[in-house]
């Protein structure tokens, strides 16, 4: 009599099951998200993992971005966290210090370091507080987003061809 390794057997009929609604083996299912939803929030989840900021801040008071370097620099882009309650002038210090990147923001000179929505190239105003854009009703910030830092004349209030720099 023929010794039967019921281990292999079973993994054997694991891989041929079927799902009950389509028929597909499991090895030929989607897999991944399955909804846009749901893929935004593994989006942020693994932003979060590798994400620099004061880590003094309390997690519920975080916002996280991918926040996307000024052109010329070293690193394209990285993930960031920053306290919700600070002015958008504080967040771009605070971006600018971890990036290491000039912040003549406080001396009057041609160019000044500037955050910038991605989708509309807006330049945020200085004095605004962040959890207002990510409230807002119409083009908000989005938790888990994209941002932009870039060196903008003192006139110059939105960013021309935003999509160079998410390439």
């Amino acid at each position: 009599m023929a010794e039967l390794n019921i281990g292999q057997h079973c993994q054997v009929e694991h891989c041929r099951q079927r799902d009950s609604k389509t028929g597909e083996t499991a090895s030929k299912r989607r897999k991944g998200a399955k909804n846009s939803e749901t893929a935004a929030k593994v989006a942020l989840m693994k932003l979060k993992m590798h994400a620099d900021g004061d880590k003094s801040l309390p997690q519920a008071e975080r916002i996280y971005f991918q926040v996307f370097f000024p052109k010329g620099s070293k690193e394209k882009s990285r993930p960031m966290f920053f306290c919700q309650r600070w002015s958008i002038g504080k967040v771009i210090d605070a971006a600018a210090s971890l990036a290491s990147l000039r912040n003549d923001n406080n001396k009057s000179t041609a160019q000044k370091l500037r955050l910038c929505h991605v989708t509309s190239g807006e330049a945020l105003p200085l004095d605004h507080i962040l959890e207002t854009w990510i409230a807002k009703e119409d083009c908000p910030l989005h938790n888990g987003g994209n941002i932009i830092l870039e060196y903008l004349n003192d006139e110059e209030q939105f960013l021309k061809n935003i999509d160079s720099y998410l390439e």
